[in-house]
C-alpha cells in the first residue's frame, strides 16, 4: 500500500469522525433550536481540529514509512486528480444548497451548516473514489 493510499485512508476517517464530534457538540450543548445554539465555536473547533489532526497524521504516517513519504507515482497523481475532481461535486452542491438558503434569507446557522456539510461530504466521496481506484483501477 502506498503512503498516499495510506494518507487517504486517514482522510476518509478523519473527516466523518470530526463531524460527528461536531454534531455532538452542537446538539448536545445547545439549549434550544440550531439557529439558537452556539454552533460556531464547535464548528471551528472541529474543523480545525480536523486540520492538525490530518497535519500531524500525515507526519507520523512519514515518520513510520520514511522510504514512502513524499514519493507519488504517476498512478498516484491521476488517482488523486480523479478523486479531487468526483468529490468537488459535493463542494458545488453545498455551495449552490448555501446559496438557495441566502435567497431565502435562512438563519445564518442554516447556511453555515449546509457548507460544512457539503465540504465534509466532499471529503467522504473523494476518499471512496480514491480508495474504489486503488483497489479496482479505472
Amino acid at each position: 500500500m502506498s503512503y498516499e493510499e495510506k494518507y487517504t485512508w486517514l482522510f476518509g476517517i478523519i473527516a466523518p469522525v470530526g463531524y460527528i464530534v461536531y454534531l455532538i457538540l452542537t446538539f448536545t450543548t445547545g439549549d434550544g433550536p440550531l439557529g439558537e445554539t452556539s454552533y460556531i465555536w464547535p464548528m471551528v473547533g472541529t474543523i480545525v481540529g480536523a486540520i492538525v489532526v490530518g497535519i500531524l497524521s500525515g507526519i507520523v504516517l512519514g515518520i513510520l514509512n520514511p522510504k514512502e513519504a513524499g514519493k507519488a507515482d504517476q498512478r498516484d497523481r491521476e488517482i488523486t486528480w480523479f478523486g479531487e475532481r468526483a468529490g468537488n461535486s459535493f463542494v458545488v452542491i453545498g455551495g449552490v444548497a448555501a446559496l438557495i438558503l441566502c435567497f431565502v434569507q435562512a438563519p445564518y446557522a442554516w447556511i453555515a451548516n449546509v457548507l460544512y456539510l457539503g465540504f465534509v461530504l466532499s471529503a467522504i466521496l473523494t476518499t471512496l473514489v480514491k480508495l474504489s481506484a486503488y483497489h479496482r483501477g479505472f
